[in-house]
Order: C-alpha cells, then sequence, then structure tokens
C-alpha cells in the first residue's frame, strides 16, 4: 500500500522513477542520528537526508534519480497517534473535521513519508513562508493518494 502511495506522491512531484531508500526505526535509532546529524540528542518522527540539493524546492536537476534516505521512528508515530495531536493538525491543514479523517499508524507513517519526501526535493519550514509551501505539498501529495 504504502508502495503505490509513494508512486502517487512521485507523480504529483514530475519525478520519474526515482530511487530512495525509507528505514522504519525505533526511537533508540532515530535519537543516535538525530544527535550525530542534527546535534539534536532526542527522538524525532522522521529524518530525511538528500543526495542533492535543488535551487528550488521540488526543482531537481533532469538527471537525478537517486533521492537520499528517509528515516522514520515507528514508536514515535505510534505516540503521535496516540496522543492524535498530528491528527487534528493535518485534519485541519486537509480542511476536514478531524472525527472525519482516518488516522492510524499507517496514515501516520504515510503523512511522514510525504514530509521526508518533500524535504529530500528541496521543501523545508525553516521560515513562515516555507513552512506554508511545504503544508501545502503535503495537503497535494496526501490528496494525490486517497
Amino acid at each position: 500500500m504504502i508502495v503505490t502511495k509513494a508512486a502517487s506522491h512521485f507523480r504529483a512531484l514530475g519525478l520519474t522513477d526515482p530511487e530512495l531508500s525509507v528505514v522504519l526505526t525505533d526511537n533508540a535509532q532515530i535519537e543516535q542520528l538525530n544527535a550525530q546529524w542534527r546535534h539534536e540528542d532526542k527522538p524525532t518522527d522522521v529524518l530525511s537526508f538528500p543526495l542533492h540539493e535543488p535551487a528550488e524546492p521540488g526543482q531537481l536537476e533532469d538527471d537525478v534519480f537517486a533521492l537520499g534516505d528517509i528515516v522514520i521512528s515507528v514508536e514515535y508515530a505510534e505516540k503521535l497517534v496516540e496522543t492524535q495531536d498530528h491528527h487534528q493538525r493535518v485534519a485541519q491543514e486537509l480542511g476536514v473535521p478531524a472525527e472525519e479523517l482516518s488516522w492510524e499508524l499507517a496514515d501516520e507513517v504515510h503523512f511522514l513519508l510525504i514530509h521526508g519526501l518533500l524535504h529530500l526535493v528541496g521543501y523545508d519550514h525553516a521560515t513562515e513562508q516555507e513552512e506554508r509551501q511545504m503544508k501545502a505539498q503535503e495537503k497535494k501529495l496526501w490528496q494525490a493518494a486517497q
């Protein structure tokens, strides 16, 4: 199921047969990576390690086919599902009542995959403008997979 959804995301982003690695792990492993690469000694939900830096978000060179790595903590995702905080934010972004949006572990991991993929193609959320752009792309990709 996640592979089919990823394929729809690739099409929506104009990517032709890209390669990426997705690692599903636990909090201990992602905390170690987060400390090593971001100097934040705590677990997080998703990390992205792009192989290329596009000039503009979503504008990769034509010859790029290997995007990079996405690491998702399933343990962290389980907590996000349990608290429903992320579910509330996503429902608001999509413009639907939270109770109408199914949100199980597979949905959370799918959303984290979208978020990680967007980082691989140059989107970020360091500024308000970047965050607006990224949220718009998250919505676009989520809806493309439904």
